[in-house]
């Protein structure tokens, strides 16, 4: 009532509902100060008064056509509930008085004599030494190296088999596998790599060496029972008071927040816990060198397929996906009211459903990929198991949201996150918890296909505590400073073109600055803010949408420093990359990463990420490696560098100048900093997917950095196992000797005293250096062939800006290129049709747009402006050079000289005079793409015997091989010429659905630049020849 008692003093329209009212803005601010203002307001009323205010305005907004700004909503945060509260801070004191007791009984003579021999007794007296020294095993994973999970404690004796030593450490891999009996309400954690203090460690190896691993632990559940067990026992050894190993947990947990961030507390107890890297990845990292790993399916030669008896194989032919996302919608949604049956209607017969399948199938190949792979889908769940058209109706009925999740994302596996929170996306929009469960079954099934057909990684998919977990293990790998470099100096190596230069700076931006692949590509020479006239200027990347690419999220916009995060030959490099770029650049919009000076359209994926991949892969052995996994690398080593942490390998150093410059200043720091550079909504999404060696932090703050509260743990080791000498029966003589001979590596001495427990030790792995791969000797030129035809269209644009030097030197031109491609460029541009006339045969002038011609400067021959047409006259350029230059020189030069020689701009086709000669010529373009087309438009002569019917039959018969390609018109025959056949024209154009005329320039301009450059290196060969 007080809200509409407000709206009714100044405008009591408003309050009676009527129409077309319009409020002054001033009188809405008015409002939400009044309702603000005042004293004895709780916070929740003034939210409620608000949020009516708000609702009320914007309702009559839409619904009565009110002029009117609506105020924002008001949305309460509750901050989280404290962890530390006068119950906690009593069990913590409780917890430590335990501790202490416990302590003291372990040195006596009476535990040790129970821990070697038991009680003796019966029963539920009975204390078995197996189950005292596992207990006593998991009190000091649980005081001394903070493993508090109730699921990380549980599982310990299904990981005893993996302990693995390098050096002075010593680690268990936990959950590397979904152990057997995991109920299903329980989530399953991802792997989890736990660093072992000393004094575990001496325990663990002696129980191994004395009992062998556990026994009867064949299950998660036997083993949850054996540590229960072992729990007991051990309480019962300490005659202390009984405590559960739960509070125990609780109390340790709340003891390890006064010390350690709670971010990584709250990782050791499973809250967004990250994944470790796999142990074969990992112990590579620690040793260094060449380590071939396990192929994935997807990478092997022989992975198999969907293909079958009854199914059809993919199809291995590139098809251009230039259908939009409606096409792709319609033709699902035809899928589905085809699949519908009605009363009045018979089910489709198997073969008919076959058949239509298949041709979705064939018509979804133009079309978004995830199209296609649902069309696939449901024609491998019809043919190979055989499922019934309703179910197939349902399955697609789910299904068809993932279009507009997807929508023209490639479905690999550089996407497979983006799949998986698609898949959850749809979960979480089900209204029922029965609709839920059965989209997710629906989502498993169309997974497991694309793991068979595309080669996707197998994610374990199933519902945990009310929400949709996909994947078991995040997707977790990392790449060492020493490899980056390796990968960085081959690709260095191949920057011979402008696409090596783009492939190199794209992957030093990816590992240095952690960029999405996509956000590479997309990048804008407006979106990379920098001085140009000062040497020691800041360089700041914007990641933001543009026109033609839209960024992963409305988080993921974001600056990024890069004079901070590159180093500074990196860092002077790239400034002087993008001076080039901006010297050819037509305007700001221009792509960073394009071929010519205005592509404004970015390059694909596959493009980029081919040899980047190639690289990774073969230089580190590991064939799951990818371009993603630099950012994965960024944020590690950020992480460890914040909090001081010292690892075995190699990582960025300029990183702690990083920190240093980002203290005392205005931006966050820390974790909240690495997820805004990675441009995630919040930290919690870092810790979850991007964090793989918690295992390192917490053995920096447990073991090496003597900071807890308590501070009695000392830092070397023949200290840190005084109270334990007669557990462990060595002598402290012989740990000092083993110390002298061996060094500070318990690790070393343990194996000595414990023979029989066998242990995976990574310094005796062989060492294989990493593999030299070929490189691509850097030319002084590259030559005018090696360029793209943007590239090509770039240099010519820029010759009426620059000189020939600065033009040599921007594009890596031969000497004297520059000038000869002025010269070659004005004279063919200029050749006149006929003598005395001033038409041009390759270029027409269109008044007002071009300017005549000068004897110093060539034509401006502009380049088409559809972006649909520009992929293909790039395809048709490079197969003049790469395919037909390299195998066939003269056919080139002879086909070359037929179009110079007959081909007019003016009336847009070619002139045909000879059949033969013309529908070779013909053929010979027609062969360069596959989306190139021809209208041949004959003239039949009167002079010839055959009617005028028969010689377009002629013409037809001497081109079989591109009849679907060609469309044919006969025009009233003439004399002018006595050619048999007669003469015609033949008018080339790309198939462009887009538009309704057909423009015969694309394919024409791209001749008319093959005839320039054809004619500046043959210039240059002959002047070397000279």
């Amino acid at each position: 009532m007080a809200v509409l008692e407000l709206i009714n003093e100044t405008h009591p329209g408003l309050v009676h509902g009527e129409r077309n009212i319009n409020v002054p803005p001033d009188t809405s601010q008015q409002w939400e100060e009044a309702l603000q203002a005042g004293d004895n307001r709780s916070v929740v009323e003034i939210r409620n008064k608000m949020n009516f205010l708000s609702l009320g305005l914007s309702r009559g907004q839409r619904e009565l056509c009110w002029d009117v700004r609506v105020p924002s909503p008001l949305h309460l945060i509750r901050p989280a509930a404290s962890p530390f509260t006068p119950s906690s801070f009593k069990r913590v004191s409780v917890y430590r008085d335990w501790c202490r007791h416990a302590d003291l009984v372990i040195q006596q003579p009476a535990f040790q004599a129970l821990l070697l021999h038991g009680n003796g007794k019966t029963g539920h007296r009975r204390l078995e030494p197996d189950m005292i020294s596992w207990g006593l095993f998991l009190y000091y994973v649980m005081t001394n190296d903070s493993l508090l999970g109730s699921q990380h404690v549980s599982a310990l004796p299904l990981a005893t088999r993996t302990l693995a030593i390098h050096e002075s450490s010593a680690w268990l891999v936990l959950h590397e596998t979904v152990p057997d009996g995991m109920p299903g309400k329980k989530r399953v954690l991802p792997r989890s790599r736990w660093q072992l203090g000393v004094p575990a460690l001496a325990v663990l190896m002696r129980h191994i060496h004395q009992f062998g691993h556990p026994k009867r632990c064949d299950g998660y559940q036997q083993a949850r029972a054996y540590t229960q067990t072992a729990w007991l026992h051990f309480c019962g050894a300490l005659k202390a008071e009984k405590m559960s190993l739960s509070a125990f947990r609780e109390a340790a947990t709340t003891a390890l927040r006064l010390s350690v961030p709670a971010y990584l507390v709250n990782s050791a107890n499973g809250k967004h816990p990250g994944t470790s890297i796999a142990e074969e990845r990992w112990q590579q990292l620690l040793t260094g060198g060449y380590v071939e790993h396990t192929k994935p399916k997807a990478e092997q030669g022989d992975k198999c397929t969907a293909a079958g008896p009854g199914l059809t194989a993919r199809d291995t032919v590139r098809h251009a996906r230039d259908q939009p996302l409606y096409e792709g919608r319609a033709l699902l949604k035809s899928l589905h009211d085809m699949l519908y049956k009605r009363r009045n209607q018979k089910r489709l017969k198997f073969a008919d459903l076959s058949r239509e399948l298949e041709s979705a199938v064939v018509a979804s190949q133009r079309m978004a990929p995830i199209i296609e792979c649902l069309c696939r889908w449901l024609l491998f769940l019809h043919q190979k198991q055989k499922r019934k058209q309703s179910t197939l109706y349902k399955y697609l009925g789910v299904s068809m949201p993932l279009l507009q999740t997807m929508g023209n994302t490639p479905i690999d596996q550089d996407r497979l996150e983006a799949l998986v929170e698609s898949y959850q996306l749809l979960v979480e929009q089900a209204k029922t918890e029965k609709n839920r469960h059965y989209r997710w079954s629906v989502l498993r099934s169309f997974h497991s296909f694309l793991v068979i057909d595309q080669g996707v990684a197998s994610v374990s998919m199933a519902l945990a505590d009310g929400e949709s977990a996909a994947a078991h293990h995040a997707d977790a790998n990392c790449v060492s400073e020493v490899e980056y470099r390796l990968i960085a100096s081959h690709l260095a190596s191949r920057m011979t073109n402008i696409m090596g230069q783009i492939r190199y700076w794209i992957f030093v931006l990816g590992f240095r600055a952690g960029l999405r692949i996509g956000e590479a590509l997309s990048i804008q020479l407006d979106d990379v803010l920098l001085h140009p006239e000062m040497e020691s200027t800041d360089v700041t990347l914007l990641i933001r949408n543009n026109t033609y690419v839209g960024i992963k999220s409305h988080d993921s916009r974001r600056q990024l420093p890069l004079h901070h995060l590159l180093t500074d030959t990196e860092l002077e490099g790239f400034k002087a990359f993008v001076a080039n770029r901006y010297a050819v650049a037509s305007h700001g919009r221009v792509m960073l990463f394009g071929e010519g000076g205005g592509s404004v359209a970015p390059l694909h994926d596959d493009q980029v990420q081919a040899e980047i991949h190639e690289a990774m892969r073969r230089i580190t052995g590991d064939y799951s490696l990818r371009f993603h996994h630099l950012r994965h690398s960024l944020a590690n080593y950020l992480l460890l560098s914040f909090h001081g942490v010292e690892i075995t390998w190699t990582t960025p150093v300029h990183h702690d100048a990083l920190w240093e410059q980002l203290s005392g200043g205005p931006t966050r720091s820390g974790l909240y900093f690495i997820a805004q550079l990675m441009g995630h909504a919040s930290p919690d999404v870092t810790l979850r997917s991007y964090l793989h060696f918690t295992c390192l932090l917490l053995d920096h703050y447990c073991h090496k950095q003597s900071v807890s509260v308590d501070n009695c743990i000392p830092n070397h080791a023949i200290a840190q196992l005084e109270s334990l000498v007669n557990v462990i029966q060595i002598k402290p003589a012989t740990l000092r000797k083993w110390k002298e001979r061996y060094g500070e590596k318990p690790p070393l001495w343990f194996q000595k005293a414990f023979p029989k427990c066998s242990v995976i030790d990574v310094t005796k792995q062989p060492l294989t250096p990493y593999p030299e791969l070929p490189k691509k000797v850097l030319l002084e030129r590259q030559g005018l062939s090696q360029l793209s035809l943007e590239q090509v269209a770039a240099a010519m644009d820029a010759l009426y800006q620059w000189g020939f030097d600065d033009v040599e030197h921007i594009f890596n031109l031969c000497e004297g290129e520059a000038e000869r491609l002025t010269s070659c460029a004005q004279r063919v541009l200029t050749v006149p049709t006929r003598r005395g006339k001033s038409a041009f045969r390759h270029y027409q002038m269109t008044k007002g747009k071009q300017p005549t011609p000068s004897s110093r400067a060539h034509p401006r021959l502009p380049m088409p402006h559809s972006l649909a047409e520009r992929p293909v006259i790039n395809a048709m350029y490079e197969a003049i050079w790469s395919r037909w230059l390299k195998q066939h020189p003269d056919e080139l030069r002879k086909q070359l000289r037929f179009f110079y020689r007959y081909h007019r701009a003016t009336d847009g086709h070619v002139w045909i005079r000879n059949a033969d000669d013309g529908l070779a010529f013909v053929s010979w373009v027609l062969s360069l793409n596959a989306r190139v087309k021809a209208f041949i438009e004959i003239t039949p002569s009167v002079q010839s015997p055959l009617s005028g019917l028969q010689q377009l039959s002629e013409w037809k018969k001497r081109l079989p091989s591109h009849q679907h390609k060609v469309e044919w018109q006969s025009k009233p025959p003439g004399n002018r010429f006595s050619k048999p056949l007669g003469t015609g024209n033949v008018t080339f154009y790309v198939a462009n659905e887009n538009k309704r005329s057909r423009s015969g320039y694309p394919v024409r301009y791209v001749l008319v630049m093959a005839c320039i450059v054809m004619a500046t290196v043959a210039q240059h060969d002959n002047s070397k020849v000279r």
